[in-house]
């Protein structure tokens, strides 16, 4: 089992800009980080990796000293409220030039966890089919009216406001652009409004997207635009 998700560096206390990273995960017991288990903090260009350490270790000394040389630390998993947490925080961070505010892109394996930092901007993970409350935050609020536009590579989605208004106009601009219009649906969930709508299989294809792939959407007031993570580029 493999996965990507998502971190954000915080910071120690309000009143400082000192970075924390204070990591949460359902999948971590999974990948072998469970309560207690021995972990090897290791800073990377850009980023940092989680290396599980608990088997096969001959001489902790050994290790200890290998993990010092490389600018990292030993440390634990540790229970936190329902979950597990690993946490590393101030000089390591800044060290790898991680300031608070930072989004970090994260893949995992059994074992492994490695994390780079994504270029500014606001991040989710999504699928095609795009859902959440920061839609509303963005302004995809429930009937919205945006268009879709496809490249290869690239789903943009553009706001249109008062689009209902101005439908047939915004029909015609469609056509003539090679767009697709969507409206934003809601729905409720446990007396909360969830909003949402689905990437078209057709838009899908042109970008060269699957179905149930996970996508990077970096998003701003108005414009939410979809992307294969470039995990090269990133430099993992």
């Amino acid at each position: 089992m493999a996965g990507i998700d998502l971190a954000c560096i915080t910071r120690i206390k309000r009143e400082t800009s000192r970075p924390r990273l204070t990591f949460q995960a359902g999948w971590l017991a999974d990948m072998g980080f469970v309560t207690g288990a021995l972990v090897q903090f290791i800073p990377e260009p850009d980023g940092l990796a989680f290396v599980l350490c608990d088997e096969n270790i001959h001489k902790y000394s050994q290790l200890y000293k290998r993990t010092k040389e490389q600018g990292g630390m030993l440390m634990q998993a540790y229970s936190y409220r329902d979950g597990l947490q690993l946490c590393v925080s101030n000089s390591l961070l800044a060290g790898i030039g991680l300031v608070y505010g930072d989004n970090l892109i994260v893949r995992y394996e059994y074992g492994l966890i490695r994390m780079r930092k994504l270029p500014k901007g606001t991040v989710k993970l999504v699928t095609p089919h795009v859902i959440g409350k920061w839609l509303g935050e963005s302004g995809f609020i429930p009937d919205a009216v945006l268009s879709v536009a496809s490249a290869p590579g690239l789903i943009a989605c553009t706001l249109h406001e008062d689009g209902l208004q101005k439908a047939t106009e915004l029909v015609k601009y469609a056509r003539a652009n090679k767009l697709t219009l969507l409206q934003v649906q809601k729905k409720w969930y446990k007396s909360s409004v969830i909003l949402w709508f689905d990437i078209p299989d057709s838009c899908l294809q042109k970008a060269e997207f699957a179905t149930d792939e996970t996508l990077l959407a970096t998003y701003e007031y108005g414009i939410i635009k979809l992307q294969k993570p470039d995990f090269v580029q990133l430099g993992f």
